[in-house]
């Protein structure tokens, strides 16, 4: 059944159409606001979660920076301390000087008076002259006497300061000429003239005073090559380089033992962070077959070293190096003070090393940045008691330091890029050397740089491959 219906209006349909067309805004603007109301909610959660991490990253700097600020208190408090003892003798000293030339010109005036006796007008105009010339003579001899009192006094107030109980303290002797004798001694005089005229000055002896002071723990024993000439023991230059490997990884320790020369297995320990090292058999051995070894604990950089059978390293998070005995599987650790060990400050940046092992000829030396001026420091480890045997501090500042190495007691620093050797320090004498060579072309990442005594080569793990270079000394020539 058909029902009619009116049709509508031009205008009632415009109504509708608009109605329509509003509702349709209307949806789209609500599903926009939902839209951008979610990216609201997750960008929130996002800054929550990110204000949680920094929340907790400041509590952890707080807690690491708080002993930091205390240790930097004490040491401006002792410094401030040492500069007030300072100016206290300084002031000491030159009251005492005063009070001295007082005493001289006393003295002087004294005399001077005492032979002033009333003659006549002829003997006083002959005598003038003389008695001038006798003032002259001795006020140049107490000036003599006073110079030589204030150096012994000088001498005599040298502090004697005791830094480190591994340092070694000895006498270093000083010697000057003089013409007088030290405070307290008295020199022979020649034959005195008739009296009342100068008598001659006595002869010249030599004083010699003993100042006591701090010098760097050098080894002193059987194990130095001290029988070579110091400048017998320098490296003249590297020859003939060549590749060992191709390596898979950017960073990485390569290693043989440095105390058994007739051990030809080769120890890999990849990446600067992990806890297994790799064992092959010989350096041309497959690279399917090695033998992993896990050394206990997580070692940090790549400054390991294979050294009578143990593995030495860093390790990771703390202030000790580990010794991991390969036959045994033994751990034993050694804290080392006042080497920095965390936030990022590395002995070598350019391989993240903190601690960095080095053999040689003369023993196995531990390389470190110092916490008290972040200059390069050396350890000489004592093996059989797994102790530090003496320390030396080079000055040299690890900032400046790219990687190093140590050959015959000299430790060899590289520049920053790692391309040359600028900075030379004898470990045995306790000064630097004035050494530089070339050692690689700038670029890429230097991991290791080892050096073996057994076969006098240098080894380094640059840009992932293994290579080695036969070192030249100026005693080859």
């Amino acid at each position: 059944m058909w029902i009619p219906t009116p049709s509508m209006s031009r205008a009632q349909r415009l109504v509708l159409y608009g109605s329509c067309a509003v509702a349709l805004l209307n949806a789209a603007g609500l599903l926009l606001l939902l839209a951008r109301q979610n990216q609201q909610r997750a960008s929130l959660e996002q800054a929550e979660a990110r204000l949680a991490e920094v929340e907790q990253s400041s509590v952890v700097e707080f807690l690491r920076e708080a002993p930091r600020g205390a240790a930097g208190l004490r040491a401006s408090r002792r410094e401030r301390d040492r500069d007030q003892d300072r100016d206290q003798d300084q002031y000491s000293r030159n009251k005492r000087s005063e009070e001295l030339d007082k005493e001289t010109q006393r003295g002087l005036h004294q005399e001077e008076v005492q032979q002033l006796h009333p003659q006549e007008a002829s003997q006083e105009v002959g005598e003038e002259a003389e008695k001038k010339t006798k003032m002259k003579h001795k006020l140049r001899h107490k000036n003599r006497v006073q110079e030589d009192v204030m150096t012994m006094m000088t001498y005599s107030m040298v502090p004697d300061h005791q830094e480190h109980q591994d340092h070694q303290v000895l006498p270093v002797t000083t010697a000057r000429r003089a013409s007088t004798g030290p405070p307290g001694s008295r020199a022979r005089r020649e034959r005195r003239d008739p009296p009342g005229l100068l008598g001659k000055e006595g002869r010249k002896v030599t004083m010699r005073s003993e100042v006591r002071g701090l010098l760097h723990g050098i080894p002193n024993d059987d194990t130095a090559p001290a029988k070579e000439r110091p400048a017998e023991r320098l490296i003249e230059s590297l020859i003939n380089a060549r590749n060992v490997s191709k390596m898979e990884t950017t960073f990485g320790t390569w290693m043989k033992d440095t105390a058994r020369p007739e051990d030809e297995r080769v120890w890999v320990a990849e990446h600067f962070s992990g806890r297994v090292v790799k064992e092959y058999a010989s350096a041309s051995s497959s690279p399917l077959s090695s033998v992993s070894v896990d050394v206990g604990r997580f070692f940090q950089g790549c400054g390991h070293a294979v050294h009578n059978g143990s593995l030495y390293f860093h390790i990771a998070g703390s202030s000790s190096i580990g010794r991991f005995h390969f036959l045994s599987r033994k751990l034993r650790t050694l804290q080392v003070a006042g080497a920095r060990h965390h936030g990022l400050d590395y002995l070598l940046l350019n391989s993240k090393t903190y601690f960095k092992m080095a053999a040689d000829d003369s023993g196995l030396w531990l390389l470190f940045a110092s916490s008290a001026d972040e200059s390069v420091t050396a350890a000489r480890l004592d093996t059989a008691s797994f102790s530090v045997a003496s320390y030396v501090n080079t000055t040299y500042p690890r900032t400046e330091a790219g990687n190093a190495f140590v050959a015959r007691g000299v430790l060899y620093v590289t520049d920053t890029e790692d391309a040359r050797v600028t900075f030379a320090f004898d470990l045995l004498r306790g000064k630097p050397v004035n050494v530089t060579f070339d050692l690689r072309p700038p670029g890429g990442v230097l991991a290791m740089l080892s050096y073996s005594p057994k076969d006098r080569q240098l080894y380094a793990w640059d840009q992932g491959y293994v290579r080695l270079q036969v070192v030249h000394f100026l005693s080859d020539e």
